[in-house]
Protein backbone atom coordinates (compact mmCIF):
# COMPACT_ATOMS: atom_id res chain seq x y z
CA UNK A 1 0.00 0.00 0.00
CA UNK A 2 1.51 3.33 -1.08
CA UNK A 3 0.88 6.68 0.60
CA UNK A 4 1.39 9.94 -1.25
CA UNK A 5 3.47 12.63 0.36
CA UNK A 6 1.69 15.74 1.55
CA UNK A 7 2.93 18.87 -0.19
CA UNK A 8 2.80 22.35 1.31
CA UNK A 9 2.40 25.33 -1.02
CA UNK A 10 5.22 27.26 0.63
CA UNK A 11 7.69 24.39 0.23
CA UNK A 12 6.57 23.83 -3.35
CA UNK A 13 7.22 27.51 -4.01
CA UNK A 14 10.71 27.23 -2.57
CA UNK A 15 11.55 24.10 -4.57
CA UNK A 16 10.06 25.27 -7.88
CA UNK A 17 11.46 28.78 -7.44
CA UNK A 18 14.90 27.28 -6.84
CA UNK A 19 14.54 25.08 -9.92
CA UNK A 20 13.57 28.13 -12.02
CA UNK A 21 16.62 30.08 -10.82
CA UNK A 22 18.88 27.10 -11.38
CA UNK A 23 17.55 26.61 -14.92
CA UNK A 24 18.27 30.29 -15.61
CA UNK A 25 21.79 29.81 -14.23
CA UNK A 26 22.21 26.64 -16.25
CA UNK A 27 21.28 28.48 -19.45
CA UNK A 28 23.85 31.19 -18.67
CA UNK A 29 26.54 28.62 -17.91
CA UNK A 30 25.78 26.73 -21.10
CA UNK A 31 26.02 29.93 -23.18
CA UNK A 32 29.35 30.73 -21.46
CA UNK A 33 30.49 27.14 -22.12
CA UNK A 34 31.04 26.50 -18.39
CA UNK A 35 30.54 22.75 -18.62
CA UNK A 36 31.65 21.92 -15.08
CA UNK A 37 29.27 24.46 -13.56
CA UNK A 38 26.47 23.36 -15.88
CA UNK A 39 26.88 19.71 -14.86
CA UNK A 40 26.83 20.62 -11.17
CA UNK A 41 23.75 22.83 -11.52
CA UNK A 42 21.99 20.20 -13.64
CA UNK A 43 22.69 17.67 -10.87
CA UNK A 44 21.10 19.95 -8.27
CA UNK A 45 18.07 20.44 -10.52
CA UNK A 46 17.70 16.68 -10.92
CA UNK A 47 18.00 16.21 -7.15
CA UNK A 48 15.23 18.74 -6.45
CA UNK A 49 12.98 17.19 -9.10
CA UNK A 50 13.56 13.71 -7.68
CA UNK A 51 12.65 14.90 -4.18
CA UNK A 52 9.43 16.53 -5.45
CA UNK A 53 8.29 13.61 -7.60
CA UNK A 54 9.72 10.66 -5.66
CA UNK A 55 8.67 11.26 -2.07
CA UNK A 56 6.25 8.61 -0.86
CA UNK A 57 5.78 5.99 1.84
CA UNK A 58 4.93 2.33 1.27
CA UNK A 59 3.89 -0.56 3.46
CA UNK A 60 4.89 -3.90 2.04
CA UNK A 61 5.98 -7.25 3.50
CA UNK A 62 5.73 -5.99 7.10
CA UNK A 63 7.98 -3.01 6.47
CA UNK A 64 7.57 0.75 6.07
CA UNK A 65 9.56 1.95 3.07
CA UNK A 66 10.38 5.67 3.01
CA UNK A 67 11.50 7.18 -0.29
CA UNK A 68 12.43 10.81 -0.89
CA UNK A 69 14.44 11.44 -4.04
CA UNK A 70 17.64 9.41 -3.66
CA UNK A 71 16.99 8.85 0.07
CA UNK A 72 15.61 5.44 0.98
CA UNK A 73 14.92 3.82 4.35
CA UNK A 74 13.17 0.64 5.39
CA UNK A 75 11.81 0.04 8.89
CA UNK A 76 10.31 -3.23 10.14
CA UNK A 77 6.82 -2.28 11.33
CA UNK A 78 7.15 -4.77 14.17
CA UNK A 79 9.91 -2.55 15.62
CA UNK A 80 7.79 0.62 15.59
CA UNK A 81 6.84 1.51 19.15
CA UNK A 82 4.94 4.78 18.75
CA UNK A 83 3.63 7.37 16.32
CA UNK A 84 2.84 11.00 17.05
CA UNK A 85 1.45 13.81 14.89
CA UNK A 86 3.75 16.80 14.78
CA UNK A 87 4.30 20.04 12.89
CA UNK A 88 7.99 20.68 12.34
CA UNK A 89 9.46 22.30 9.22
CA UNK A 90 12.98 21.06 9.93
CA UNK A 91 12.66 17.28 9.99
CA UNK A 92 12.56 15.14 6.90
CA UNK A 93 11.96 13.31 4.52
CA UNK A 94 8.82 15.30 3.92
CA UNK A 95 7.35 18.02 1.73
CA UNK A 96 5.00 19.30 4.45
CA UNK A 97 5.25 20.47 8.04
CA UNK A 98 2.32 18.21 9.01
CA UNK A 99 4.22 15.03 9.84
CA UNK A 100 4.25 11.84 11.79
CA UNK A 101 7.12 11.21 14.18
CA UNK A 102 7.74 7.46 14.17
CA UNK A 103 9.81 5.88 16.93
CA UNK A 104 11.27 2.45 16.35
CA UNK A 105 13.77 0.15 18.00
CA UNK A 106 15.69 1.51 20.97
CA UNK A 107 16.50 5.02 19.78
CA UNK A 108 15.33 5.27 16.16
CA UNK A 109 13.16 8.20 15.11
CA UNK A 110 12.05 9.27 11.65
CA UNK A 111 9.52 11.86 10.53
CA UNK A 112 7.34 11.35 7.47
CA UNK A 113 4.72 13.58 5.89
CA UNK A 114 1.96 11.55 4.25
CA UNK A 115 -0.97 13.31 2.65
CA UNK A 116 -3.33 11.58 5.12
CA UNK A 117 -1.60 10.94 8.44
CA UNK A 118 -4.55 9.01 9.91
CA UNK A 119 -4.55 6.55 6.99
CA UNK A 120 -0.85 5.78 7.49
CA UNK A 121 -1.30 5.39 11.26
CA UNK A 122 -4.19 2.96 10.67
CA UNK A 123 -2.21 0.94 8.13
CA UNK A 124 0.78 0.70 10.48
CA UNK A 125 -1.47 -0.42 13.35
CA UNK A 126 -3.11 -3.03 11.09
CA UNK A 127 0.33 -4.66 10.84
CA UNK A 128 1.42 -3.95 14.44
CA UNK A 129 -1.50 -3.25 16.83
CA UNK A 130 1.02 -2.62 19.65
CA UNK A 131 2.02 0.74 18.16
CA UNK A 132 1.09 3.52 20.60
CA UNK A 133 -0.46 6.66 19.15
CA UNK A 134 0.87 9.47 21.31
CA UNK A 135 -0.66 12.90 21.78
CA UNK A 136 0.34 15.57 19.24
CA UNK A 137 3.21 17.89 20.19
CA UNK A 138 1.00 20.99 20.02
CA UNK A 139 -2.57 21.97 19.19
CA UNK A 140 -1.80 23.18 15.63
CA UNK A 141 -1.00 19.66 14.45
Amino acid sequence: MRFRAGRDVWLGSVIWGSIALLVWGLANMASDRDLVGAVIVAGVILLLLSIWFRTYYEIKDGRLFITSGPYYKSIPIGRITSVRKTANPFTSPSLTIRKLEIQFGTHGVVSVGPEDRDDLIGALRDVNPEIQVREPMNEST
